[in-house]
């Protein structure tokens, strides 16, 4: 008996390996296995194997790999490697051929298969090795005597007798060519391929055998194998003379060479795929099917909304292949029609044509389905049952059931009669199981939520008006005090109560009475904002629960007294009840509450105090509970009215304060705003620019403000020293975001020429960064005029450095706030240095503002600061007094 074959078997998974090993050493094969790629290098380095299985998928060293230092190699290169892999790709098979594989088996493979095609390789190596072994013998035999050549000679026949018989068992075709394509051996099954003897078929090429156009295609294909001198893949279906067999086959093309590197001829070997192949698309079938169940579970799931379900489902079923469109038909209880709710698919149609063609067919599959409480399968447009074999499309209809009655249909449009084959069907079914379950769950929610609702109606809400009741009201006014407190705001309540309602009831009737509560009730609902709340707490009252109006007390009341004046004036208008007119009107108790412990019933208590003291007043009345709030409300109105006057009378001046470099040089001022009131004196900026931006004065002011500035720079042009100051003036945010800001400005600085580039636009960082391409938009055509922009208060909001760079800007002015800190919080010293450097590398000019002692000079002057202004250098002057210091000034350190 011969020696075992030895077999090296390379894989890096266990349960494969074992198989592949134990498989082998039955059959008789000394088997030696490997778990990697390297551990079969050094495997083949020890002891040559007779033959290599190789996996392709490997860590580390993949089985390509492998070939390629195994062929790289001279002691290896002749080793056969059959890739056994569970890689099916065409391309993936063509490379393991080009780097030198001489087959190519896919998992799952079949024993069989893979032992013949083991012994066939290894009886192909042995024969090679045995043919090598007798040509050189012959070359020896042939030196010593014309005998030996004769020996040899028989060997070398014999040898080919053998590999000819060997060729002839091979289950696949095999035949071989000469270079201008001409047979010149095949095996028994390429015979059944051609339909003649090897004889016959020696000597002649495709063209004697198959049209043109296939024969130009084969040739092609060893044409290429030829010129790439690797091994070149295809599959081509080819069909049997006698009419047997008609399949896909996987062509391998490989070209033979002499010893002296001549060609011989191309080698083809072509195996039968056609099994496998559809072996596979049966397996992705049925991969897509149980996807398309997994995804209608997922939507069932997380689906909240019939209709949102319907959607999804339709989407779903409209990814199965060979579906051309997917719908869901339901059928509308009022008028009995049958109306589409979903559709989707490459080919679906709108709802309202599907409904068309719903509505014109009597025989529409989605009514017999419904009708006949059943899944129609394979259905064609008419009704009638559609033969398998029909060249147009397949439609299914399966009923859809809630609380045991059909209420629709899903309907299936497919472009293969064969679509809804066995387990395409079960899987539909089962999906259409499922999506039934989520109607009777949709269902059941619904009367859930339904009796829900009515309960919550009846304990919480007015039967009256359907406004919350009291008790309701008690929860949402306790949720708005906790919600005020934690966001740092104020809330306020309304207590309303109808002025002379009684008479109404006593002269018209409570129904009429009643009519008028619903009237009051929707106008307050329309009158308020979202966040607001409305209650009708009983009898001729509401209450209304205003949220987040304000985040100081003063403005909170002015914004409250503002709501209350709406909702006064909303209620004071003609009622129709029961055709005749009536007007109405009402009065008003605030309680303003923010960060106070006040409860809900206290708050209530407090405005119901409140709306008694304003209906002591008269009709239509508003009262604030806290004498204080009335008292602040009233004073901030006398303020706006002052300011007012004040713009009209023009008693407002500006100050200016100097702003110096670190050679202690004036350099420029800020311009800033001053009120120069008759009776209360010089009012601080705090009081009145917070007024003035809420009552949008701000911009009128803000115009004066430029205009005087312009003035001021146009008078100091002529004095030498002054003309070489800067003025910086601030810009509101409400002034700058003006639809003519721009042209406001520019009409302004017309007469300054080239002083406009000593006048400096203040903006403020919040401002800046509310519209990013606006705010660059309008700098950029300011610019072109000359003027320049600084950010100011740079430091307290959120710039990002990608906005900063963007910004067309000349100088950032570090906020006071960090200055301040400077040696106190170590955070805002590092603020202020990062501020410097930022500026520093962004070329652009760095001003402290709010320098008020040595210490902060020394050190915003040590980090690279060259620009201040603060009391440590001069405070905000009158214009005579600022003048006089800048003289002098100039005259000490001249620029």
């Amino acid at each position: 008996m011969s020696e075992k074959s030895q077999i090296l078997i390379v894989d890096d998974t266990p349960a494969s390996l074992k198989l592949l090993s134990d498989l082998l050493k039955n059959e008789g094969f000394d088997a030696r296995p490997a778990l990697s790629g390297e551990l079969a290098l050094e495997a083949v380095r020890s002891q040559t194997p007779d033959l290599i299985l190789l996996d392709i998928m490997m860590p580390v060293i993949d089985g390509f790999t492998v070939c390629r230092r195994l062929k790289a190699d001279p002691h290896t290169c002749n080793i056969p490697v059959l890739f056994i892999s569970a890689i099916s790709e065409p391309q993936e098979i063509l490379q393991g051929f080009e780097l030198g594989a001489v087959d190519y088996v896919t998992k799952p493979f079949r024993r069989e298969e893979l032992l013949a095609r083991v012994r066939t390789h290894l009886e192909i190596s042995r024969l090679r090795h045995h043919l090598e072994d007798v040509v050189k013998e012959r070359n020896r035999q042939l030196l010593a005597s014309e005998q030996q050549l004769k020996t040899t000679l028989n060997d070398y026949m014999i040898a080919h007798a053998q590999l000819h018989t060997l060729l002839r068992t091979i289950p696949d075709l095999v035949w071989l060519k000469d270079p201008n394509g001409v047979f010149l051996a095949c095996n028994r099954r390429f015979e059944s391929l051609y339909g003649a003897k090897e004889a016959d078929i020696v000597g002649k090429t495709d063209y004697d055998f198959v049209d043109k156009p296939l024969a130009d295609s084969f040739r092609c294909h060893d044409l290429r194998a030829t010129a790439t001198g690797r091994v070149c893949a295809n599959e081509e279906y080819l069909n049997f003379a006698d009419g047997s067999h008609h399949g896909l086959f996987e062509t391998l093309k490989t070209p033979m060479y002499d010893k002296a590197g001549g060609l011989i001829g191309v080698l083809g070997i072509a195996r039968d795929i056609s099994e496998r192949k559809n072996a596979e698309a049966r397996i992705h079938r049925q991969m897509q099917l149980y996807a398309v169940l997994s995804q209608c579970n997922k939507a069932i799931l997380h689906c909240i909304r019939e209709d949102e379900l319907f959607s999804q489902i339709c989407q779903i079923a409209a990814q199965l292949d060979g579906i051309l469109s997917a719908c869901i038909v339901l059928n509308d209880g009022e008028s009995g029609k049958l109306r589409a709710i979903a559709c989707a698919g490459r080919e679906a149609r709108s709802l309202a044509e599907l409904d068309r063609l719903i509505a014109q067919d009597a025989g529409h599959p989605c009514k017999a389905a419904i009708q006949e409480q059943r899944a129609l399968w394979s259905v064609a447009p008419n009704g009638t049952p559609q033969d398998d074999n029909a060249d147009h499309h397949a439609i299914s209809a399966l009923p859809l059931w809630r609380d045991g009655t059909v209420i629709g249909a899903l309907l299936l449009q497919a472009s293969m009669a064969m679509a809804f084959d066995e387990s395409a069907r079960n899987l539909l079914s089962e999906m259409v199981d499922e999506i039934n379950f989520a109607l009777e769950n949709f269902s059941r929610e619904r009367a859930r939520l339904a009796a829900e609702a009515e309960i919550e109606r009846l304990a919480f809400y007015d039967q009256l008006t359907h406004l919350p009741n009291r008790k309701l009201l008690y929860d949402r006014l306790q949720q708005a005090i906790a919600t005020n407190a934690r966001n740092g705001s104020f809330g306020a309540v309304l207590f309303i109560g109808l002025d002379d309602f009684k008479s109404l009831n006593d002269t018209r009737g409570h129904a009429v009475g009643d009519l008028l509560l619903t009237e009051v009730a929707g106008r307050l609902q329309n009158s308020v904002r979202e966040d607001d709340s409305v209650a009708r707490p009983g009898g001729d009252q509401f209450v209304v629960v205003l949220n987040g109006v304000g985040d100081e007390v003063c403005r909170a009341s002015a914004q409250v007294k503002v709501l209350a004046d709406k909702i006064l004036t909303c209620i004071d208008g003609p009622y129709l009840l029961k055709g005749q007119q009536h007007h109405c009107s009402a009065s008003v108790g605030v309680s303003v509450f923010g960060n106070s412990n006040h409860s809900a019933g206290e708050l209530l208590k407090h405005s119901e105090t409140a709306l008694y003291q304003a209906k002591r007043k008269g009709r239509n009345s508003l009262m604030f509970y806290d004498p204080a709030m009335q008292a602040a409300l009233e004073a901030r109105t006398g303020l706006e009215n002052d300011l007012r006057l004040a713009i009209r009378e023009n008693q407002f001046v500006l100050f200016y304060q100097m702003q110096v470099d670190h050679l202690n040089r004036i350099v420029g001022a800020e311009a800033l705003l001053r009120w120069q009131h008759p009776q209360r004196g010089l009012v601080s900026p705090q009081d009145f620019i917070p007024l003035a931006e809420q009552t949008g004065l701000i911009v009128t002011l803000g115009q004066w403000v430029l205009e005087r500035a312009c003035q001021q720079l146009i008078r100091w042009d002529e004095d030498a020293g002054l003309s070489r100051l800067t003025l910086a003036v601030n810009v509101s945010a409400l002034q700058f975001h003006q639809t003519d800001f721009v042209e406001r400005v520019c009409r302004t600085i017309q007469g300054l020429g080239s002083a406009a580039s000593r006048l400096k636009l203040e903006l403020t960082e919040s401002l800046v960064l509310s519209d990013i391409d606006d705010t660059i938009d309008k700098i950029q055509r300011l610019r072109e005029t000359g003027l320049q922009f600084s950010i100011d208060d740079f430091g307290t909001g959120y710039s990002s450095l990608s906005y900063l760079t963007k910004l067309p800007i000349d100088q950032l002015k570090i906020d006071q706030s960090f200055v301040r800190n400077i040696g106190v919080t170590p955070n805002d010293t590092i603020v202020v240095q990062t501020i410097i450097g930022m500026a520093e590398n962004l070329l652009l000019e760095c001003v402290a503002e709010g320098v008020e002692t040595q210490a902060q000079y020394e050190f915003l002057k040590q980090s690279g600061c060259k620009t201040y202004q603060g009391y440590w250098f001069a405070k905000p002057l009158p214009l005579a007094e600022f003048e006089q210091q800048a003289a002098a000034k100039l005259n000490t350190n001249p620029v």
